[in-house]
């Protein structure tokens, strides 16, 4: 029998019968007693729930190259605490290739029904186990937080005093919060731009490079103006305040969420600050036609840049009609800055743009929008709970990764429907209590008063993103929305047929300025 030894420990789950030289070690053993051939040693050093584990991987290559016989592991739980999907994948994977499992005394083969019910019980059995142990760890570093006591890992730029139980600033690493924070809020570099300036200083901490993902967690956290915060998953939040030395203030890290908000994965800037920043990059701008997402490209030189609203690429939509919008910005960049400001003058001026009078047409028009996003939600559902029976459809073979890829894409749709399933639930109550009107409207706007004259071209694009998050865009019109309280506003901005066609007379130094780049 050729024989595979996969020994596993967890980080967060350590226990001594389980190290791995003596799974190692009691394994080898048993397998040449049993007079087997070793063909390999994979091991893990993280939790059994995780499918994507590398020495599983490895595994799982030599069960697809016919290289293994039989799979030998201490416990089955060694090899998984997998959830129902992850766990089939792998049954499934073994007994297409006619592997066995194996713990010292016992096989299990999983082609035999009787066999793999006893498996199942197992990983159920291990999955539980696994929960239980979590769940006492849990409580122990939960009420050691209520009691103000630390636990878990130094962030960077502080050291830890077993003595004392205190934390300092670690002058060696001190600089780097303060760095990155400047960079993102004053020179609005992004994750992957600061990540490259660290990496021309120094390496991070613990030797590797530094990426996006260090940044972000060191922009998120909450620790570098002095709170221990952690969130279990029973719900609870505890958190111990002046736990750490200051690295920054609590208004930067207010002013770092801010801007985060801001730029959603929207806003993109690369490692040189652009003066010429369009108003509208911070905007997520879907296409009215077809709903896929536009983007913002830069065309002519870099002296006078010319803007365009378009799709990466064409699409055919159902009437065999090919969806290709594109929209020169100048048609419409006027025209948002007079909506604003006519919005701001008057309530018989905002109606021009704003529908401001409520009736039940509106409100039975939003309820029916909310009952086919209702509907949208629970067909989701369905499609998530139907994803194992999918996977274990022989004719469609689906892989590992398609499987995941797709759980993931339906989630992110579920995710959107529900934010716009809350939204239309607030619009629909503030409708029905007769609570819409043009103040709520003016106070929201009121920030962006003279915003075209007073503020730098990136403030403007930073007030515009936070004012309208995202848009909707026609071939004649863009509708800007508002969040007002979770509730949308529409705010609807004609878009010209060509510079010819303006009217306005304060559009002359425009006109002038964009002669000839339509």
């Amino acid at each position: 029998m050729k024989c595979a030894i996969y020994i596993r420990v967890s980080t967060k789950l350590q226990e001594e019968r389980y190290s791995l030289s003596a799974q190692q070690s009691e394994l080898t053993n048993y397998a040449n007693k049993q007079d087997w051939h070793i063909v390999g040693e994979f091991k893990d050093v993280e939790s059994g729930g995780k499918l994507n584990k590398k020495g599983l991987n490895q595994l799982l290559d030599y069960v697809e190259e016919g290289r293994i016989d039989v799979v030998l592991c201490i416990d089955q739980d060694r090899l998984s605490r997998l959830d129902t999907v992850g766990w089939e994948y792998l049954k499934s994977t073994l007994r297409e290739n006619d592997v066995k499992i194996a713990e010292p005394g016992s096989i299990t083969d999983l082609a035999n029904e009787d066999q793999e019910f006893i498996s199942d019980i197992k990983n159920l059995i291990a999955r539980r186990e696994k929960k239980s142990v979590v769940r006492r760890m849990m409580r122990g570093k939960r009420q050691m937080m209520r009691e103000g006591k630390p636990w878990g890992k130094t962030p960077i730029g502080y050291t830890y005093s077993k003595e004392t139980k205190e934390y300092s600033i670690d002058d060696k690493w001190a600089w780097v919060i303060p760095y990155i924070d400047k960079l993102y809020l004053e020179d609005q570099l992004g994750m992957k731009a600061i990540a490259d300036r660290l990496n021309e200083i120094s390496k991070s901490p613990s030797g590797t490079m530094w990426n996006q993902t260090l940044v972000h967690r060191r922009l998120i956290s909450k620790a570098f103006h002095g709170v221990m915060e952690k969130k279990f998953e029973n719900g609870e939040v505890i958190t111990i305040e002046d736990m750490y030395p200051p690295l920054r203030t609590r208004e930067t890290y207010d002013l770092i969420q801010e801007e985060r908000t801001k730029r959603g994965k929207l806003f993109k800037v690369t490692s040189r600050r652009r003066p010429d920043v369009h108003i509208l990059r911070r905007t997520l701008i879907t296409c009215g036609h077809c709903g896929r997402k536009l983007g913002i490209q830069q065309n002519g030189l870099k002296e006078s840049p010319v803007y365009y609203v378009k799709h990466g690429r064409k699409m055919r939509l159902s009437d065999r009609s090919t969806c290709d919008i594109s929209v020169n910005t100048i048609r419409f960049e006027y025209n948002l800055t007079a909506a604003i400001k006519e919005i701001l003058s008057g309530e018989d001026l905002a109606k021009k743009y704003i529908k401001l009078e409520t009736k039940k047409s509106d409100v039975d028009e939003i309820a029916a929008q909310l009952k086919d996003i209702n509907k949208s939600i629970e067909t989701l559902h369905e499609k998530i709970d139907k994803l194992l029976d999918l996977y274990l459809d022989a004719d469609v073979k689906l892989s590992k990764e398609k499987l995941v890829e797709r759980q993931k894409s339906l989630e992110n749709e579920l995710e959107f429907q529900q934010k716009r399933q809350r939204q239309l639930e607030a619009k629909l109550a503030t409708l029905k209590k007769n609570e819409w009107n043009y103040n709520m409207i003016y106070q929201y706007l009121e920030v962006a008063k003279d915003f075209d004259t007073e503020l730098t071209a990136l403030e403007q694009t930073q007030l515009v993103g936070r004012l309208f998050p995202t848009a909707k865009m026609y071939s004649d019109k863009i509708i800007m929305i508002a969040e007002i309280g979770d509730v949308p506003v529409e705010v609807e901005v004609p878009i010209n047929e060509d510079l010819n066609t303006w009217h306005h007379t304060k559009q002359a130094s425009y006109k002038e300025k964009y002669r000839g780049k339509l």
